[in-house]
């Protein structure tokens, strides 16, 4: 009785151990493949919009159509992920600012990454980096300038900042590795090809990792992002340069 009851201690401690292993490496596994999720899902998109419709693949404005809407979709698909992990009260918790707000912080975090997109969208768009978009109706304006820098600003702010960096430094990375393993990640959910985004995507990453961990506030940083791609869909579909 004494030796079965030793052989279910010890199997129950390996399970244990078992999944205390798991959970540490789940935020870096997830790392890996959520960028993979959202590349797999705009090159599907491209595929199938050769396969049933090949002559649109050349218009600029079809093809940012498709690929947009999948990104918007698997937005809210990975946060259904985190959400199932974490439940609605673990995300609620997630957004709360923990520390009181300063406007010191915010307002340096706010135009640093103002200043690092614009800017990078200007010159993209002066050295003809970002074809040139056809004619939008009412709707698809209301896409890009609305709906998909809110969904962009919320979901990918809570995940890349709140839940990775926070999983990861609870998993012992120290804070330094958290910000550079998500700002990696943060970096390839763009696209593995355009290095010039990569950087500028990864540098985005570090800027708004340093300030969460200092300031633990992610809805400053998501108004920042939703602005920030407010002002670049602009750019990109009304050429004002």
């Amino acid at each position: 009785m004494e030796a079965l009851t030793q052989i279910f201690h010890h199997e129950g401690r390996r399970r244990v151990l078992v999944g205390t292993a798991e959970e540490k490496d789940k935020p870096l596994r997830d790392l890996v493949y959520f960028p993979v999720v959202y590349n797999s899902v705009g090159l599907v998109s491209v595929f199938l919009l050769f396969a049933f419709s090949p002559k649109h693949v050349a218009e600029p404005e079809i093809l940012n159509a498709v690929l947009y809407l999948g990104v918007v979709m698997t937005h809210w698909a990975l946060f259904y992920v985190i959400v199932r992990r974490l439940g609605i009260d673990g995300v609620k918790k997630l957004i709360e600012p923990k520390n009181r707000f300063r406007w010191l912080p915010s307002t340096l975090v706010f135009v640093s990454l103002n200043v690092l997109f614009i800017s990078y969208m200007v010159l993209a768009l002066a050295y003809g980096r970002i074809p040139r978009w056809g004619s939008m109706d009412a709707l698809q304006i209301l896409f890009y300038i609305f709906l998909n820098p809110i969904t962009a600003g919320f979901v990918e702010e809570l995940i890349w900042r709140g839940y990775f960096i926070e999983k990861l430094i609870a998993t012992g990375k120290t804070e330094r590795r958290a910000i550079v393993y998500s700002s990696i990640s943060f970096a390839l959910i763009h696209g593995f090809i355009i290095v010039d985004k990569l950087i500028v995507t990864f540098v985005w990453g570090i800027i708004s990792g340093a300030y969460y961990v200092r300031e633990r506030n992610i809805p400053v940083l998501m108004a920042t992002h939703i602005v920030v791609d407010v002002i670049a869909f602009w750019l990109s579909l009304f050429r004002p340069i």
